[in-house]
């Protein structure tokens, strides 16, 4: 009984600590890369409370690429102690494309309204918001919707809910996310995942008593089926956070006609455009005239 008690409260102790934020705020903005921006804010749909702020960069094109960015990580796509160029880098190339760039910081990240992480249950309303804030204000019709690694989820996750989204570019997916509990508690919490591993299953009942978020049924793998269009997916071949397998998975059930791309001598997570710019800025340019036209 002191055992099963035990384990109950360290769950519960580990579950509360994992949906807290680690806000880190952006040092960069376009203006270093050259770009002309509005600093926008707008709520979330799921609560009108919730103020999300971010950066329109208009083009001559209302086509609109949304970023969303990782978890921890901001709309600069960009954090101190990080060895892969700024999503602003990318962003810039996405622009120079001719597309419209819209780039927000997330619930409880960046300069957003402190919230606890909604792992995509909840930031879906956040991409709605962004949605038909960039309708109803900058009359933008199609947009499509760029994540990376966390985002990339979101992406799957949210891509289905509105008509104008045209597209994803997904990087460095994951499957589902119970298959993280081993690797990604230890990052956010003190506890090794060696532990996290034996208390997933009470980490998965602790989360539906305290947020009303059950784990087992964010299936990224699954959710992508919903789509009515390609998806443009990479992954480096090596990534040891989120193993090559993630993407796989989701590979077998996307929609007809999706690419997908492995990047070769690649083992960092998230670093297919730093191991090789030319090719990555090339599918993503084929696939955004593709789903634009």
């Amino acid at each position: 009984l002191i055992l099963a008690i035990l384990y109950i409260l360290i769950s519960i102790y580990i579950t509360s600590l994992a949906y807290k934020t680690i806000i880190n705020l952006p040092e960069i903005s376009p203006t270093d890369y050259g770009l002309q921006y509005e600093e926008v804010e707008f709520q979330s749909t799921d609560n009108n409370e919730l103020t999300l702020r971010g950066w329109w960069i208009p083009n001559e094109s209302k086509n609109t690429i949304i970023y969303l960015h990782g978890i921890d990580s901001n709309r600069a796509g960009h954090t101190s102690e990080q060895t892969v160029p700024p999503g602003l880098e990318v962003l810039k190339h996405m622009y120079s494309m001719g597309y419209s760039i819209f780039t927000f910081d997330l619930r409880g990240h960046g300069v957003s309204d402190t919230a606890k992480v909604g792992l995509g249950v909840k930031e879906i309303a956040d991409i709605k918001g962004a949605i038909n804030y960039l309708e109803s204000t900058k009359n933008v019709e199609k947009v499509a919707l760029y994540g990376i690694s966390y985002g990339a989820v979101l992406a799957i996750l949210a891509g289905n809910k509105d008509d104008n989204i045209k597209g994803i570019f997904i990087d460095s997916p994951y499957n589902m996310i119970t298959d993280l509990i081993t690797g990604e508690i230890p990052r956010r919490t003190p506890i090794p995942g060696f532990v996290a591993g034996l208390l997933s299953q009470g980490i998965v009942w602790s989360s539906i008593w305290l947020e009303g978020i059950n784990l087992n049924e964010i299936k990224p793998y699954e959710s992508i089926k919903d789509l009515k269009y390609p998806v443009l997916m990479v992954h480096c071949k090596d990534d040891k956070r989120i193993p090559i397998y993630h993407s796989d998975q989701i590979n077998e059930n996307a929609p007809l006609d999706t690419l997908y791309h492995k990047f070769e001598n690649c083992d960092g997570h998230g670093k297919a455009y730093e191991t090789n710019k030319t090719y990555y800025l090339g599918f993503a340019k084929t696939y955004f005239h593709r789903i634009f036209q």
